[in-house]
C-alpha cells in the first residue's frame, strides 16, 4: 500500500474531508493527487499533513531503522524539533564524499546548539561560493542558505538574499521552496534591525513576495516582524501604533498555546522590540 493511501485511510478514520485535510497546507487536488498516487508531495508538505492530522511519520515507516531513511527525510525531521542529538547522529553516519550533506549539518548544529559546535571559516566560504556559483539551486542548498543566513557577515548577507530571491522567481518554483526563502529573508531582517540597518531590513522585508503556504509560525513572524519595523519607525504615532498590534500578536498567540514553533524566532523580535522601548525612554 502506498503511503497516499495509507493516508487516506487514517484521513477517513477521522472523518476529514479533502479541503479540511488539505487547508492551509496545499490545494484540494494536489492532496487527491497524492492519495491516489499519481503524485508526490515535498517531504516538508507530508509533515504539516500529519501535524494537521495529528499524526506521527511512525505510522507510514515500514519497521526499519531510521539509519536507513533517506538523508532529507531525516534531516527535515530532526530540524524541525532541533534534534540535535539525532543531527549529530546523522553526520556521524555519512561518508565524507557526502560533502554537501555533512556541510547542511554543520551549519544546522552551529546555529541549533553553538556551544557545543563551532563552524570552520572555509566551510562558510564553501557553503557561499556553492550557493553563488550554482545556477539552479536544489532542495538541499535552499536548506543550507537558510542556515548560512544566519551566520553569514551582513554585507554578505545581502548577497544571498537576492541570490535567493532569483532562485524563487524561476518559473513552476514549488511553494515549499518559497517558504525556505521567507525564513531566510526573515532571519536577514532580525540581523539587520539588530544591526541598526533599517533600510536593509525594510528592504529584505519586501523580498517576501508571495505568502507563505502551510506555515503558520511564518505567517505570524512575518506580522511580528512587520510590527517590529513600525516600533523602529521615527514616527511616534507609528511607532505606537506597532507596538500596540505586536502585543496584540501576542496574545493571539498566548491563546494558540504558546505553541513550540515561536520558540525560534518570537524571543528575539521581543529583545528587539524592548530595547527600542529602553531606548526612547532613556
Amino acid at each position: 500500500m502506498t503511503i497516499g493511501r495509507q493516508f487516506k485511510l487514517l484521513r477517513r478514520e477521522r472523518g476529514l474531508t479533502l479541503k479540511m485535510a488539505a487547508h492551509g497546507i496545499l490545494s484540494v487536488s494536489s492532496l487527491s493527487k497524492f492519495e491516489n498516487g499519481t503524485s508526490q508531495l515535498a517531504a516538508d508538505r507530508f509533515f504539516l499533513l500529519l501535524d494537521q492530522l495529528n499524526l506521527d511519520w511512525d505510522v507510514f515507516a515500514k519497521p526499519r531503522s531510521r539509519d536507513k531513511q533517506p538523508f532529507l527525510q531525516r534531516y527535515l525531521a530532526a530540524a524541525r524539533h532541533a534534534d540535535v542529538q539525532e543531527l549529530a547522529s546523522i553526520l556521524r553516519q555519512l561518508p565524507l564524499a557526502n560533502v554537501n550533506q555533512r556541510l547542511l549539518l554543520h551549519l544546522t548544529l552551529h546555529n541549533d546548539a553553538p556551544e557545543r559546535f563551532s563552524i570552520l571559516p572555509h566551510e562558510q566560504s564553501q557553503a557561499q561560493s556553492l550557493l553563488m556559483t550554482t545556477a539552479d539551486w536544489s532542495l538541499l542548498l535552499r536548506l543550507i542558505a537558510v542556515q548560512l543566513a544566519k551566520i553569514i557577515g551582513l554585507d554578505e548577507l545581502s548577497q544571498l538574499i537576492a541570490a535567493f530571491s532569483n532562485q524563487i522567481q524561476r518559473p513552476n518554483t514549488p511553494q515549499d521552496h518559497f517558504n525556505l526563502a521567507n525564513r531566510t529573508f526573515l532571519t536577514a531582517v532580525l540581523r539587520y534591525v539588530a544591526a541598526g540597518k533599517l533600510t536593509e531590513a525594510r528592504n529584505a522585508l519586501n523580498l517576501i513576495g508571495q505568502a507563505t503556504v502551510g506555515d503558520l509560525g511564518i505567517e505570524f513572524q512575518i506580522a511580528c516582524v512587520k510590527r517590529l519595523l513600525m516600533i523602529y519607525s521615527s514616527d511616534k504615532v507609528v511607532a505606537l501604533q506597532g507596538r500596540q498590534e505586536f502585543l496584540q500578536l501576542k496574545k493571539m498567540l498566548a491563546q494558540l498555546g504558546a505553541p513550540a514553533w515561536t520558540a525560534t524566532w518570537l524571543p528575539a523580535i521581543e529583545r528587539l522590540a524592548a530595547a527600542k522601548g529602553c531606548s526612547q525612554e532613556a
